[in-house]
């Protein structure tokens, strides 16, 4: 990655007071990144509103957020105001999914601006810049007015802990001669929706309507739930599918501003003369809360309309990177744990704090899915915020049943699905992130701590060293080995779609005899070092050496004089990954310490040349896929590109040559995306969990939402393992 010279523009004093530079040659046409007042990375945007492209949504986002706020911000000035704490749902809901209903105006000497939409002009044309905890919109209007609108989030300070709401400030500068009458209208639509729901056959189980008041400078929407049959919704503190308890909506209006409701739109608004050469701020704050009472709501505004400079909370909480020399990397590893931070959503129902997928599963789906994807996201944490990765580690506890089995996903509060994919991986993505918590901070006490087992409700507890020992029994007795003396399959690991990829295979046959590649080196690498990190001495490690040790022998057998491992049997004589290679085992085996640096060097002269030669961000998943009837060749798990499956590629290179980890890592940043894709939105500050690999002229390009975890929680993990592998800096 080459250093650069952060160039001034001319402006970014007026937006955030910063220095900017362009991410790539032809960055300027969508935007650069700038540096606020704090030193934080911030992004000018400076493309297109509508993109008239499938593939490239209208009216791009950014994720604001802490522990119990979720919103998105587009572009165009609109909001998504989503909750997590109980169910996923919307506040706000616009008049088609993914959208949110809000509307701000001004009306100037009797000419009314409207200041947000996709094709209002003063949206259009707005300096946008988007920033740690904040959006801000600038607008010109006429010859003397301009409005600065900023929409501010505060951190959280600890797990379970966060405000549930943002603050507007509205700022109305007048640089002319004469004073200007000025009204500024601010309003938000009540629409409480589920996403669990959107456009799906529960709109006919539950019915949620709003009833509006106002008391002082406060006005609120109370949302009711009405079942369409008895027992609709569980009692609290017990799981349930619909949820029945929904939080308040509520807007606070800060002096001038008054508040004021109509049917579903809660407003604050005021009238203000400007005068020559001067300037007025108004403020007001827009949330919900899942205490109604009036006293909790105005404690709530009032931390926002009174606090002070919420980018300095900002910088408490994201680490500064301050020796990385490479000025470009230094900024995106500030921005990735920055957006993990801003994800990270407190649950209810298990009393914890972790970071969602994102993407599809919780911001279209409404589902919290899955394990793996918790403990991959927490693996950084173990650095940057260790009680936050603490929190998600007694999260999947709580989410394990007493025989050891980790439930996959849940929906609405706590509800944990029944479906026919049943994964075999969950236990090692558990065990990794445990053995890096306990690697990286040295804190055993959680092996000794009192921790439910699910459900809930049940009261169930068990140590965490229990929770260990569960697990690591389900892995080795229920899931066990196949017919090649490796990790069962069951129908799907990592990669779900194994489910559906074999239609000739029953189901049932491929259930008991399958057998997965990914697993097994899985099973090698991470396992060893979880019993390495575990209290010695005990039969939990000698017994977890030992399974290590016939899956590493089983292992070794079949890869035999090969030049790459096998992908996964689907039946005792069908197999996958024989004449081309798949990446989903490779880095996991290079992770493996019996191997001598020779073989390594093999495997991975294979990988570079199969997978990674011709890709932009990395390697693609499959050597030489096939069309299948809903994934093209090259797109998604058939041979797109992974955050996830190039982190532990990344890591595994590490352990040989780490010149060559690096420049994965570097391929692998928003900043080579913007380079490589300069016309793409969805890749530059956020992306979804995939991309389209080389093999499809939509490369780089993915078919999901973005915001997905994986890809800031993955160049960041391995950032800081290559610094500390490298012993260049002292671990942060």
């Amino acid at each position: 990655m080459t250093r650069r010279t952060l160039l001034g523009w001319a402006g970014a004093a007026a937006l955030a007071r910063g220095r900017g530079a362009p991410v790539g040659e032809n960055a300027p046409q969508l935007g650069r990144w700038l540096d606020d007042e704090h030193g934080l990375p911030c992004y000018r945007y400076e493309g297109p509103l509508r993109f008239g492209a499938a593939r490239l949504p209208d009216d791009p986002f950014f994720l604001l957020g802490n522990y119990r706020l979720t919103l998105f911000v587009h572009a165009s000035g609109r909001y998504q105001l989503i909750t997590g704490e109980r169910a996923w749902a919307r506040m706000n809901r616009g008049d088609a999914p993914t959208t949110g209903a809000n509307s701000a105006a001004v009306v100037v000497d009797g000419v009314r601006h409207e200041l947000l939409g996709l094709d209002e002009p003063a949206a259009v044309e707005a300096e946008k810049v988007f920033g740690v905890g904040f959006a801000r919109f600038q607008y010109r209007l006429g010859n003397s007015l301009t409005v600065t609108r900023t929409l501010s989030v505060l951190p959280s300070r600890k797990p379970g802990e966060g405000t549930s709401a943002f603050l507007v400030t509205v700022r109305l500068e007048n640089t002319g001669t004469g004073a200007l009458k000025v009204s500024y209208r601010e309003s938000v639509r009540a629409n409480y929706e589920p996403i669990l729901m959107e456009g799906a056959e529960e709109r006919r189980l539950v019915k949620y309507t709003h009833e509006v008041s106002q008391a002082g400078g406060i006005v609120r929407a109370d949302t009711r739930a009405h079942g369409a049959r008895p027992l609709s919704f569980a009692p609290t503190g017990q799981m349930s599918r619909l949820d029945g308890a929904p939080p308040v909506l509520f807007m606070r209006a800060g002096a001038p501003m008054s508040a004021s409701a109509d049917k579903d739109q809660l407003e604050a608004h005021c009238d203000l003369v400007v005068e020559a050469n001067g300037a007025q701020e108004v403020r007001l704050v827009v949330g919900y809360s899942h205490d109604p009472a009036s006293g909790a709501i105005e404690a709530l505004a009032a931390r926002l309309l009174e606090g002070g400079d919420f980018g300095a909370e900002w910088l408490k909480a994201i680490p500064a990177f301050a020796d990385e020399p490479d000025v470009e990397l230094r900024r995106e590893m500030r921005w990735d744990a920055a957006v993990l931070e801003a994800m990270a959503t407190y649950k209810e129902y298990y009393d914890e704090t972790l970071v969602p997928q994102g993407t599809v599963y919780d911001y279209l789906w409404g589902q919290m899915l899955s394990n793996r994807d918790f403990a991959q996201h927490a693996l950084p944490l173990c650095h940057t915020n260790p009680a936050l990765a603490r929190s998600v580690l007694r999260f999947i506890m709580k989410r394990t049943a007493p025989d050891g089995e980790i439930k996959l996903s849940d929906e609405g509060v706590g509800w944990a699905a029944h479906g026919p994919m049943l994964t075999s991986d969950q236990q090692f993505w558990f065990f990794m992130l445990l053995a890096e918590y306990l690697r990286a901070t040295g804190d055993g006490a959680i092996l000794s701590e009192e921790i439910g087992y699910y459900p809930v409700e049940c009261g169930g507890k068990g140590s965490g060293l229990d929770h260990v020992r569960r697990a690591f029994l389900f892995l080795r007795d229920r899931i066990a080995t196949g017919p090649h003396g490796l990790v069962r399959l069951w129908n799907s690991d990592w990669n779900d779609m194994f489910y559906w990829w074999p239609n000739q295979t029953a189901y049932n046959v491929m259930f008991s005899d399958a057998e997965s590649h990914m697993n097994s080196a899985m099973a090698v690498s991470i396992l060893g070092d979880l019993a390495a990190a575990l209290p010695e001495g005990g039969e939990l490690t000698a017994a977890m050496r030992e399974y290590r040790g016939e899956i590493l022998s089983a292992y070794l057998r079949d890869w035999g004089s090969r030049p790459f491992p096998r992908r996964a049997y689907l039946g005792r004589d069908q197999v996958y990954g024989d004449g081309d290679i798949w990446l989903e085992p490779q880095g996991f085996t290079l992770l493996i310490p019996e191997l001598d640096r020779e073989r390594k060097r093999l495997l991975w002269g294979e990988i570079e040349r199969r997978l990674v030669d011709g890709e932009a961000m990395g390697a693609r998943q499959i050597e030489k896929p096939v069309s299948k009837t809903a994934t093209a060749a090259g797109s998604r798990e058939n041979g797109g590109f992974w955050y996830a499956l190039n982190g532990p590629l990344i890591l595994g290179v590490a352990t040989f040559d780490h010149e060559a980890a690096g420049e994965l890592l570097k391929k692998m940043t928003f900043a080579n995306y913007a380079r490589r894709f300069p016309k793409y939105w969805t890749g530059r500050w956020a992306a979804s969990d995939s991309l389209d690999s080389s093999l499809l002229p939509t490369e780089g390009l993915s078919e999901n939402l973005i915001y997905c975890a994986h890809a800031h929680a993955w160049p960041l993990y391995c950032y800081l393992r290559l610094k500390e592998r490298a012993k260049m800096v002292p671990r942060e």
